[in-house]
């Protein structure tokens, strides 16, 4: 299933999972599940309430998603209306927002740089989080803002010194970033944060797609288009580290919670490496795409 956030009645969004048959509130969905006897789930209104992948997944509530996931329409409200919705970021609130540096070769070798020893990390901030169509405000204070394809990676279960062998089973799905950069501010220190930050910084969805609709993590496409100009296309084989080494090497750092996303690093294509670096200007349309996640599409405006 694909987990989304859309906009309802008086601008509140609300949890919802698109199946092969159609989209359906995930409120609705477990208000129906109840009725034919299913088990409370403790919290899960709150979850609801705010709209929150994070706190649904931290909740005991795998009986009910595999309700929903296998019941066909028993345990499912009306169908909404999906081309209408107006969809936020799925996963708006993670507790923590992990960035990868320079996780594919090509993209190494484009930027002159080594392959790292071991991953470069780098946060970003829920502030930076925004919808699959959302405008990206430009700062004022850049003159270099750049774009970056990624797989998101969403972990499901708690990981905490796992083997590279054990982690996929703590992955609960994927999502695209765009891990919007400012160039300029990101390489006045050796630091790479302030250039992540920005509000808006990091469109995400359309959903987050579940981990066993994917076959493969490494066998992914990832495009974008800016102005329907193809910049990017690569494939996550390329990956310096690949999700079960990534999320292997951060629950040795941290313990990963469920809710926690990792934005695992840009193919080939920035604008940075571009002759002459071709930077993103007021009315340019970035469009993106990985295998089985859908699209991006946002447009980039002046402040």
């Amino acid at each position: 299933m694909n987990f989304l956030r859309y906009q309802g009645a008086r601008g509140r969004f609300h949890l919802a999972v698109e199946t092969d048959d159609g989209v359906y509130d995930l409120a609705a969905c477990y208000r129906q599940y109840r009725d034919l006897g299913g088990p409370h789930v403790p919290g899960i209104k709150t979850a609801f309430a705010r709209a929150s992948l994070r706190l649904l997944l931290a909740l005991p509530s795998r009986a009910f998603l595999d309700a929903v996931r296998m019941s066909g329409a028993q345990c499912r409200a009306p169908a909404l209306l999906s081309k209408s919705l107006v969809l936020g970021a799925p996963l708006h609130d993670p507790g923590r927002f992990i960035g990868v540096g320079l996780n594919y070769r090509e993209h190494a070798r484009e930027v002159g740089q080594a392959l790292p020893a071991q991953p470069p990390l780098f946060a970003k901030w829920n502030n930076a989080i925004t919808g699959p169509r959302s405008p990206v405000v430009l700062p004022q204070n850049s003159a270099a803002v750049d774009y970056e394809v990624e797989l998101g990676i969403v972990i499901g279960s708690r990981a905490l010194r796992v083997a590279p062998h054990e982690a996929l089973e703590c992955v609960f799905g994927y999502t695209i970033i765009n891990d919007v950069s400012a160039r300029d501010l990101q390489f006045k220190t050796s630091q790479w944060l302030a250039g992540k930050i920005a509000d808006g910084f990091a469109p995400m969805g359309p959903a987050v797609v579940e981990k066993g609709d994917i076959p493969s993590a490494q066998g992914l496409t990832l495009e974008t288009w800016v102005n329907g100009e193809r910049r990017q296309h690569g494939h996550t084989s390329d990956m310096v580290y690949d999700v079960a080494a990534l999320v292997s090497y951060l629950s040795h750092l941290i313990a990963l919670e469920p809710g926690d996303i990792i934005a695992s690093g840009t193919p080939a294509g920035v604008g940075m490496s571009r002759t002459p670096p071709t930077y993103l200007k007021s009315g340019d349309v970035v469009r993106m795409s990985i295998t089985g996640l859908g699209t991006l599409e946002n447009t980039f405006r002046a402040a």
